[in-house]
């Protein structure tokens, strides 16, 4: 039968199994420190020195809460890295192919261009905001997202690189382009699912 440590652990875990990195450590960390708290008590190693060593070091849920509090804050720092690569690479794609269409033309809409454009401005915009005054919140993020993918997919129909024979460079820098906004989604994805975990452990009960 499991006892009060291991209940306590486990509990823990369980708390935090939404990371499952940071459950692992966290728990090889409070056991380790509760089991020399309960083995330096003065009655002597016990289920009742085990008990007391849990209650000085707090509920599981609160301990669990704080620890995701640092996840989240780990988390979003990872996603705005993620969105900063996006738009760098993404801006650089731009360029490459208004450098190339200069040669051969825009092809197949003229709404292409401006949603391209603008799509990456309102993109940038957001993320300036977002970065000072919500940068733990999803909705920024999210907003980035979808405005940047829009901006690459209007960038891709511009270009027709599918059509037109594009140079490798080009096609490589869509494929950067694509391959981080999936990160990115990752990256958001994760984040909103830290802060609902997150928001459940500080509930009361």
């Amino acid at each position: 039968m499991a006892g009060v440590i291991d209940r306590y652990v486990a509990t823990l875990t369980r708390d935090l199994d939404f990371d499952p990195a940071l459950a692992r450590r966290m728990a090889d960390e409070v056991a380790a420190h509760l089991w020399d708290a309960a083995e330096a008590d003065p009655a002597g190693p016990s289920p009742e020195a085990e008990q007391r060593a849990v209650a000085r070091f707090g509920l599981a849920r609160e301990i669990a809460a704080q620890f995701a509090a640092d996840a989240v804050n780990r988390q979003a720092k990872r996603t705005w890295i993620a969105l900063l690569a996006t738009v760098a690479v993404t801006f650089v794609a731009m360029r490459l192919r208004v450098m190339w269409l200069s040669d051969v033309g825009d092809s197949l809409s003229m709404l292409a261009p401006l949603i391209d454009r603008y799509a990456f401005i309102a993109a940038m915009a957001v993320g300036a905001i977002g970065w000072f005054a919500f940068r733990r919140s999803v909705l920024p993020l999210a907003i980035c997202l979808g405005t940047l993918a829009g901006s690459i997919a209007a960038g891709i129909v511009r270009a027709g690189l599918f059509v037109e024979g594009a140079p490798l460079h080009v096609l490589l820098a869509a494929a950067g382009e694509i391959a981080l906004i999936g990160l990115l989604l990752c990256h958001v994805v994760g984040l909103g699912r830290f802060l609902r975990r997150t928001a459940l452990l500080r509930r009361p009960g």
